[in-house]
């Protein structure tokens, strides 16, 4: 692929994530700019064309509706889309909005707020007919105005009546739904600039040195609008999922270094704040982890994601300069540590009901997968003992966990040679546990050492009844 090519398709992907009417200000801005340098106007170019490519693609396969019904409540909240989350957060912040909390505005605007314009939507037998979908577009953009309408005059009427607001604040999710409300009305007429500024924000990030116009731009925009802040940081970090670019961006607005000048700074200090909030989130992923799946890789992946926001962080900003942020990764800490603290007390005793097989009543499956899953997170938390806060713990335990692995390694196979029957099977199945957790533990050369010898275990002993 030439380098034309390239950023062509570079600048086709960026064009897709953002709203049709983000592409359209961007494409009228970028055309109606004379006065760029050539190399900026030559990319100016290539934007146009990948812009006008999508536009003609789109309106190609634009088609009238199919005769199904419309999920209108996620038309309705098209805009807020780039920035939902499933997660729910335990130390919020602008930029990201729960998924749940989408759910209960729409409950309450069908049940309590607007029934005759909300609940029809509902039920498939009620749904309205429309002609197309550009009818399905406009009619979203009429309940949308009237919902947030609404909401802004409810919250206005309950001002001062604490009994009435404790009772919206039930109906929508909670304190934080409440508080996700307040910034979603604050931030709606700002929407359709967001993909734009956070677009602005990347390309800064990665164009080398400091455009000043481009920064100078972006900061007036958010003194101006200081609720859009948390938003932008939202939408840039959907585009490079990574918390050092936050940071980093954050010191360039604040025109310094230290945690104080950035503090200095709202618009910085939205930045920071979401990537407490990423931090926050890959905990409570974490935690849907412990209470669900319990799939190793799935948890793996989410102490990972906590390190490396967690690292980011410390490294990118003296964390300890501010009072605030020293309690919040402190509280995110202890979260985190809290959850694994749980987990490891379950280790040495799982360990004996998984590779003990004795009489019956034999371990199952069950037993050798969730000893597979707590080795996993126990080695790949002790990768980041000093960053998760658990050293002691780590320390502690590894002797213990080394130890009865040793044990199980040498008294398991050797069973496989006495063994018949519904006994055997079951060995089989302790010592494949027992490798797989090893694997985990020591590492691949180690498993298959143990691999190995479970082979040759196999073909000296008698065979099974």
């Amino acid at each position: 692929m030439d380098g034309r090519a390239a950023v062509t398709d570079k600048a086709e992907i960026f064009l897709r994530g953002l709203t049709p009417r983000a592409r359209g200000m961007l494409v009228r801005r970028l055309e109606n700019d004379r006065a760029v340098p050539v190399e900026i106007d030559a990319r100016r170019r290539l934007i146009l064309e990948a812009a006008r490519a999508i536009a003609e693609s789109r309106g190609a396969t634009r088609h009238a509706a199919t005769g199904e019904a419309p999920d209108m409540r996620k038309l309705v909240f098209a805009a807020f889309e780039p920035y939902v989350i499933e997660e729910r957060l335990v130390h919020p912040a602008r930029g990201f909005l729960t998924a749940a909390t989408l759910s209960h505005i729409w409950a309450y605007a069908s049940a309590e707020l607007l029934p005759a314009e909300f609940a029809i939507w509902n039920d498939p037998s009620t749904v309205p007919s429309l002609a197309n979908e550009a009818a399905c577009r406009e009619e979203a953009v009429r309940l949308e105005a009237r919902l947030f309408e609404a909401l802004a005059r409810h919250i206005e009427a309950i001002d001062d009546e604490p009994k009435l607001q404790q009772r919206f604040m039930s109906r929508i999710g909670g304190e934080v739904a409440r508080c996700e409300v307040d910034d979603m009305i604050a931030v709606r007429d700002r929407l359709p600039d967001l993909p734009t500024l956070s677009a602005a924000v990347v390309h800064l990030l990665d164009s080398g040195p400091a455009d000043t116009a481009l920064l100078e731009q972006i900061a007036t925009y958010l003194i101006k609008y200081p609720e859009t802040a948390g938003w932008v940081a939202g939408g840039v970090f959907r585009r490079l999922a990574a918390v050092a670019p936050l940071v980093a961006f954050a010191k360039l607005l604040a025109g310094g270094e230290t945690a104080r000048r950035v503090r200095s700074a709202p618009a910085a200090t939205a930045f920071v704040d979401l990537g407490f909030a990423v931090a926050d989130r890959a905990a409570s992923r974490f935690l849907s982890v412990l209470r669900g799946s319990r799939n190793a890789a799935d948890a793996v992946a989410q102490i990972a994601a906590f390190r490396s926001a967690l690292n980011d962080l410390s490294t990118g900003i003296d964390i300890d300069g501010d009072g605030w942020w020293q309690q919040r990764m402190v509280a995110i800490k202890r979260r985190f540590s809290e959850m694994l603290f749980a987990e490891f007390d379950k280790l040495l005793p799982a360990m004996r009901r998984a590779f003990r097989v004795q009489d019956a009543p034999y371990p199952g499956p069950a037993d050798g997968a969730e000893v597979v899953f707590l080795c996993a997170i126990f080695a790949a938390a002790g990768k980041s003992r000093d960053t998760l806060a658990i050293n002691g713990l780590i320390g502690r335990l590894t002797p213990l966990v080394d130890q009865a692995i040793e044990l199980y390694a040498l008294d398991l196979p050797i069973r496989l040679r006495g063994l018949e029957g519904d006994a055997r099977a079951v060995a089989v199945s302790a010592v494949d546990h027992l490798i797989k957790a090893a694997g985990f533990l020591y590492g691949e050369d180690y498993a298959s050492h143990l691999r190995r010898n479970k082979e040759q275990q196999l073909k000296v002993s008698r065979p099974a009844a």
